[in-house]
Formats: C-alpha cells, sequence, structure tokens
C-alpha cells in the first residue's frame, strides 16, 4: 500500500509514489478490464485538457445597459396578464383558433 502523501508535495513526486502500485494493478487485471481502465484514463486527460482553456480565457465584461424609469411607464399595458391557460392549450391542441 502506498503511503499518503502531503498537499505540499510536488505533482511529479506523487506521481513517482503512485505508478509502481497503478502498474502492479494494471497488470493484475485481465485485458478487458485493461483497456476500459486505458480508456477512462484517456478521458479524464482528454477533460483536463478541454478544463484548462475555460480557466485561462479572459471573461468579457458585463455592459450593464440602464433604462430610465419614464421608459417603464410606457411599457404599462402591452402585456395582458391573466386568461385561461387550459382553454388556450386546449384551443391550440384542438386547432382552434378561436373563430377562424
Amino acid at each position: 500500500m502506498v503511503a499518503t502523501t502531503p498537499v505540499t508535495a510536488k505533482p511529479k513526486a506523487r506521481a513517482a509514489r503512485f505508478r509502481p502500485e497503478l502498474l502492479q494493478v494494471f497488470d493484475g487485471l485481465p485485458l478487458p478490464q485493461q483497456k476500459e481502465v486505458l480508456n477512462f484514463a484517456r478521458f479524464l486527460r482528454q477533460q483536463i485538457k478541454t478544463e484548462e482553456p475555460l480557466l485561462t480565457t479572459p471573461q468579457p465584461p458585463i455592459e450593464l445597459r440602464t433604462a430610465p424609469p419614464t421608459t417603464l411607464a410606457a411599457l404599462t399595458g402591452l402585456v395582458h396578464l391573466g386568461g385561461d391557460a387550459l382553454a388556450d392549450t386546449e384551443a391550440l391542441y384542438d386547432n382552434d383558433t378561436g373563430g377562424n
């Protein structure tokens, strides 16, 4: 069994400690399971490669657009709230457009 390494240890030094046990466990697996482990390791490596650009890509600043309160007053009455959602849905699925 491999001893736990402190978090402050360098990643390559930790990998060197795990490598012998990893190879021993890998060699002890049947060939189909070895293929699964290899595919999973490739998947993990691919995830790391695709995640790196996300961390280094600077995000564009968010542009805040403000509006004076008078524009909100002009919007009053444009949207009708209320109605019968069930009747509207049934009309839609019954292909009834309200008398057309």
